[in-house]
C-alpha cells in the first residue's frame, strides 16, 4: 500500500520543506533520533538548521554515524581524515 503524502509546503524566509502528516511529526517529538532517523523529519531539521546558518551540526552527526559503521581498516582511516578535515581542523569549510 503506497501512502499518500500530503504536499503543503511550509514557508518560512526563503525555504521550503515537505511537510510531513501530524502522526509521523508527533513522533518526532519523543527524541533526536526519532527525528534523525526519519528523513522527512532528517530534511526537515535540515532546513531548520539552514536557516540558522548551523547545517554542519547535522552533517558532522551524520558523518560519525556513518563511521561507527564502517569496519574496514582502510575505509576508518579515510574517513577518520575526512571528517577531521571538514568539521574539526582550524579553519575547516564546517568547523
Amino acid at each position: 500500500v503506497i501512502e499518500e503524502k500530503d504536499h503543503n509546503a511550509i514557508v518560512k524566509g526563503s525555504c521550503c520543506f515537505y511537510r510531513s502528516p501530524t502522526t509521523e511529526a508527533t513522533a518526532w517529538s519523543e527524541n533526536m533520533d526519532t527525528v534523525l532517523t526519519n528523513q522527512a523529519g532528517l530534511d526537515a531539521f535540515r532546513t531548520f538548521l539552514k536557516s540558522e546558518f548551523s547545517e554542519e551540526n547535522v552533517e558532522f552527526w551524520l558523518a560519525c554515524e556513518d563511521f561507527k559503521k564502517t569496519e574496514s581498516a582502510e575505509k576508518i582511516a579515510s574517513k577518520a581524515k575526512i571528517i577531521y578535515s571538514e568539521f574539526i581542523e582550524a579553519n575547516a569549510p564546517k568547523e
